[in-house]
């Protein structure tokens, strides 16, 4: 959303004199140099209040979420904008790929998916921009923190020998409740904040719902949903989480658990176990990744795809090739070649692609959140690998566990770089007042 505005609400007089001013619009943040109407907020208010009614639980009142709405809008604008600057967009046909999705695993097309939600009162066209917003923040992730993110074969050991104890293939599901505490605060203001952790979890013990009490009081941003953390393995906790659940039982609610974020409760909501597969089919493919740039946007970028796809259908070594134009550093040295790698390495648009190619065959230009790729399969194995099985298990959920800590560290370094400005509804006759000094938050 971008709107260039005077600071002012934006208000209308009726024509008749006699008549006082009304109010159609007004901005509730400022945001860098852009805002957030308060026709937003309502409607995203208006939406999850949905939600929550939908998974049985009561929303807060009025005030409470619209001030959690507020600052998620906060969030999605201040990443939009860090998106924007590193040349991230969404473009309507990967955003309509994305609702197909949604919509067969719901069982329909596209057209019946968004009757559907008209049916019930939901604006199609806000759900449309919520998951060209989910997957912005998604490329953003990708760019930002995922490319950074490592694990060495040291931390495979020890999550392995930590693991192996009990059954590797347990899933946990998990409910969350942040108290947070900022960087800098008193002792007055953490004390505060652990009584106030105390004193939910002993509401919980006593008989309240723990995903009522999330949705109400939890600072994370999960709250609105119950504080569900979905189905994760110990290993994809964090390191403090995965210790606690190993004693806990389901339905159990955790001691507080203090982290740098402040303090936390989880309340194990079930789990499951399950026996990994022995056999895996491998994969040894190469690629040419080509991105937008400052000298080349999106539509160039895939009419070069094009462009040189051609020149590998009439003779051009695919390997020299990538090595001239792939904007992938880790692999195209190698000519493009990305070795042998089992299931769930590459993203999913990537393995399905590769999955449909015969040995030698090369791929059309196709999209993912890192560009526009070229892939050739190169040969398939299929072999007995438990160990590696296991290892891969391992790194993946090793790495899943670092990318949302390090994700988290990611927002709140760019909610306090922000300049954030909060406004409450003008009096129409005094003008607009901010809530908030105009600093960085």
């Amino acid at each position: 959303m971008k709107y260039l505005m005077s600071a002012v609400a934006l208000t209308i007089a009726l024509s008749t004199p006699a008549r006082a001013a009304q109010l159609v619009d007004y901005v509730v943040a400022v945001v860098n140099e852009d805002v957030i109407l308060n026709s937003q907020l309502e409607e995203a208010v208006d939406s999850i209040k949905r939600q929550i009614r939908a998974s049985g639980n009561t929303p807060p009142t009025d005030t409470e979420l619209r001030e959690q709405m507020r600052e998620r809008l906060i969030m999605q604008e201040i990443q939009s904008q860090r998106a924007a600057q590193r040349g991230i967009r969404i473009g309507d046909e990967e955003l309509n790929q994305a609702l197909e999705g949604i919509a067969r695993q719901n069982g329909m097309n596209l057209r019946e998916f968004a009757r559907a939600l008209r049916s019930e009162g939901v604006d199609f066209l806000m759900v449309r921009e919520q998951v060209r917003n989910e997957l912005l923040t998604n490329s953003l992730r990708q760019r930002e923190i995922d490319a950074r993110v490592s694990v060495t074969d040291r931390e495979i050991d020890a999550f392995l020998a930590k693991t192996r104890k009990n059954d590797q293939a347990t899933e946990y599901r998990l409910e969350h409740i942040l108290i947070a505490v900022p960087d800098g605060s008193t002792d007055d203001v953490r004390v505060a904040a652990r009584a106030e952790a105390e004193q939910i979890r002993q509401a919980v013990i006593d008989g309240a719902s723990f995903s009522q009490m999330a949705i109400s009081r939890s600072d994370a941003t999960t709250a609105l949903d119950g504080g569900d953390l979905g189905w994760r393995t110990a290993g994809a906790l964090p390191t403090l989480f995965a210790d606690e659940v190993d004693d806990m039982s389901v339905g159990s609610v955790s001691p507080v658990i203090e982290t740098g974020s402040g303090y936390n409760l989880i309340r194990l909501a079930d789990q499951r176990g399950g026996q990994a597969a022995q056999l895996i089919t491998e994969t040894r493919a190469r690629h040419i990744l080509l991105q937008p740039n400052a000298i080349r946007d999106e539509y160039e970028t895939r009419e070069r795809a094009a462009e040189l796809l051609d020149e590998l259908k009439g003779g051009r070594d695919f390997a020299e090739a990538a090595r001239e134009y792939s904007d992938d550093s880790g692999s195209a040295n190698q000519g493009g070649d990305l070795g042998w790698q089992g299931p769930g390495s590459f993203v999913p648009e990537f393995e399905q692609r590769l999955a449909e190619l015969e040995a030698k065959e090369i791929s059309e230009p196709f999209e993912t959140q890192f560009g526009i790729h070229i892939v050739q399969l190169l040969e398939r194995r299929t072999r007995d690998s438990a160990e590696d099985i296991a290892r891969n298990q391992a790194r993946m959920a090793i790495r899943q566990r670092k990318i949302a800590e390090e994700y988290e560290d990611w927002l709140r370094r760019q909610r306090a770089e922000a300049y954030v400005e909060l406004r409450s509804a003008p009096d129409l006759n005094l003008g607009e007042r901010s809530e908030a000094s105009s600093q960085p938050s």
